[in-house]
């Protein structure tokens, strides 16, 4: 009854979905499949699959291979809330970039990409179910020491924020703004 409870609120609380298609229908790497949702991690972001024929969205780009990167950054996330890039950030519209998530902190973290709205609504999302983890192509959950990848092809809007929305590591300064070039 609670799982069905949550999963209506986090269908209440996504945004509309933008399906991109063309030369990107196939931009997944597939580092989401096999992750259960009844095991704990779960893809309830709104941000969907459509099988072959679309990819993951954001109103700020999409997930894309990271070897098809023409520049890498490495994320720090630590556990006095803040979120390091290196080297600074110079990204262009257009940019597919490989990030390089670094959990340097004893707790788990959190590394998404999206629009300021797309965050606000995780962040309520996340409010609601503390304990969710991500790992749909737009978020990483990131337990202690740990270290993951994620591609993205930047293209849509040009505000992007970079969040760990676990409950209160976003308002304690774990985010970061940034305007495409």
């Amino acid at each position: 009854m609670k799982v069905n409870a949550a999963l209506t609120l986090a269908i209440m609380l996504t945004t509309p979905m933008t399906f991109a298609a063309g030369d990107h229908a196939h931009a997944h790497d597939g580092s989401h499949e096999g992750h259960s949702t009844m095991q704990g991690h779960h893809d309830m972001s709104g941000h969907h699959e459509m099988s072959g024929h679309g990819a993951m969205a954001s109103a700020v780009g999409m997930p894309a291979p990271a070897n098809q990167a023409t520049q890498t950054y490495n994320v720090i996330l630590t556990d006095d809330m803040k979120m390091q890039f290196e080297p600074s950030l110079s990204i262009k519209q257009g940019d597919v970039v490989r990030f390089v998530v670094i959990n340097k902190g004893q707790i788990p973290h959190e590394f998404s990409i999206g629009s300021i709205d797309e965050q606000a609504k995780h962040r309520e999302m996340m409010r609601a179910m503390p304990d969710m983890e991500h790992h749909d192509g737009t978020t990483l959950t990131l337990a202690a020491g740990e270290t993951a990848e994620m591609g993205w092809h930047f293209m849509g809007q040009n505000f992007v924020e970079f969040s760990c929305n676990i409950p209160g590591h976003s308002e304690a300064g774990m985010k970061r703004n940034t305007i495409l070039k």
